[in-house]
């Protein structure tokens, strides 16, 4: 069976723009299904994969992705809609995606607003990554017909070299979470799924008070059926309501979004 790589994309329609971050491990596939929906909206989508994703080698993550390079992804996605001179823009990402969404409202004043989808931030990196990590690793070599000694060759290597990339994110986690201050009043969307199965779902709530408390509007969503990756599973019809409303709720109000 061939299996084609996923691809990132750019939905060009009107003068809004919305860059979409992905998952680790995941790609922008993770949220086709938001930035279909969105670019009915006749609002313009651009989703990035992030260095190392989207190949058929899960060490890539690990040798040719870094937070210095996700980070950049993020602002040249960024960048890249301004120069198309569309505006406002809104940054959404999904767990690790959210991160940098998060970042970006921090330090870019052409956020004007965006949100997060089961981010792990107030309390770090979740021990869950380390088996997931795995997992998805054996998954990928199984279907690409790895032979059994590389894959356990490959997975000694991934166990080896994944600590010292989890740390890295877990640094730029707490990065993140002390510059929360630094959104301000641009308005911030909380989506998180009852059955997260990676991350503590309670978090999402944490997040909302601290928000509130430092002065940043936050739309705040419990998905209570959904599991982690709520852009595709139940909840994703749901999600995309909410979001679209948190837009349109934001779009003109200059007095919020400066």
């Amino acid at each position: 069976m061939r299996y084609r790589l996923p691809e990132p994309y750019y939905f060009e329609q009107g003068s809004i723009g919305i860059v979409l971050l992905h998952a680790y491990t995941g790609s922008a596939n993770d949220v086709r299904m938001l930035g279909r929906f969105l670019e009915k909206q006749n609002w313009s989508v651009l989703a990035p994969n992030f260095a190392g994703h989207a190949t058929f080698e899960p060490l890539d993550i690990l040798n040719g992705g870094n937070v210095t390079l996700w980070w950049q992804t993020t602002v040249t996605a960024i960048q890249q809609l301004s120069k198309a001179h569309k505006k406002p823009i809104f940054v959404f990402g999904l767990s690790l995606g959210g991160l940098f969404a998060l970042r970006a409202l921090e330090l870019l004043p052409e956020v004007v607003g965006g949100g997060v989808f089961s981010t792990p931030l107030l309390e770090g990196v979740p021990a869950s990554l380390t088996p997931l990590f795995q997992q998805y690793a054996q998954k990928v070599y199984q279907a690409t017909a790895v032979t059994e000694a590389l894959q356990m060759a490959k997975l000694a290597q991934i166990r080896q070299q994944l600590p010292q990339q989890l740390a890295q994110i877990q640094q730029f986690g707490q990065l993140v979470q002390t510059d929360l201050n630094q959104i301000g009043p641009k308005p911030v969307f909380i989506g998180q799924g009852g059955h997260d199965q990676v991350i503590d779902p309670n978090q999402a709530k944490q997040l909302q008070q601290r928000l509130t408390d430092l002065g940043s509007p936050v739309d705040y969503h419990w998905y209570a059926e959904a599991g982690h990756v709520i852009t595709v599973d139940t909840a994703h019809h749901q999600l995309e309501a909410d979001v679209t409303a948190f837009i349109k709720r934001f779009e003109n109000k200059k007095e919020v979004l400066i």
